[in-house]
């Protein structure tokens, strides 16, 4: 079946493409494999060979932009204690937006609710790394439970209102604001 993967990977491309077009405007359970086909000029038995339904064809589109993130953050936690959060940032951002057509969606109220938590699960370690939550003596788990929400949270909005911005600001500038707004008054170890 993988005799020629460009031709494989510019398929499921223009399928992604198709079911993405129709998923920004209608709910999943509205979209059909036959609309998908149609729109991206493939046959049923094309999109067979790589998705079983719908759904399937949407899970993974999830999991590849997890996977992603979640390569880079694993990657950034690796070097070393310390930590760069503008720069780390900075790789997360470019990321989102070079998939601000997914992202954009999966993050806001159209998206799946599974895919934010599991988004912020997987940012979490890098953004604890910076604050320092888990670490400190002085809260409880309570505490540090609502103290990661409130943080993952805002951090999720804020990209999810600058990845759907018509005139969204450089990611340099965006990093800047967030740094100096949000976390200018945490405590350092």
């Amino acid at each position: 079946m993988n005799k020629q993967p460009q031709v494989t990977e510019r398929t499921k491309a223009m399928l992604c493409k198709a079911f993405w077009s129709l998923y920004r405007i209608r709910p999943i359970e509205k979209i059909t494999v036959r609309e998908i086909t149609e729109k991206a000029g493939y046959n049923r038995g094309t999109f067979y060979l790589y998705y079983r339904d719908v759904r399937d064809m949407f899970s993974q589109i999830e999991e590849s932009l997890l996977n992603m993130i979640d390569d880079l953050v694993a990657d950034m936690l690796v070097d070393d204690d310390r930590i760069d959060i503008e720069s780390n940032m900075g790789v997360i951002l470019k990321a989102a937006k070079s998939h601000s057509a997914y992202m954009s969606v999966l993050l806001g109220d159209r998206g799946d609710p599974t895919f934010v938590t599991r988004f912020k699960e997987i940012i979490w370690p890098l953004v604890d790394r910076y604050l320092g939550i888990t670490k400190s003596p002085d809260m409880s788990d309570d505490e540090r439970r609502l103290l990661k929400e409130f943080y993952l949270s805002g951090l999720v909005a804020a990209v999810t209102t600058w990845l759907s911005m018509s005139n969204r600001m450089p990611i340099d500038r965006f990093i800047a604001f967030i740094m100096s707004n949000v976390f200018v008054s945490l405590p350092r170890e």
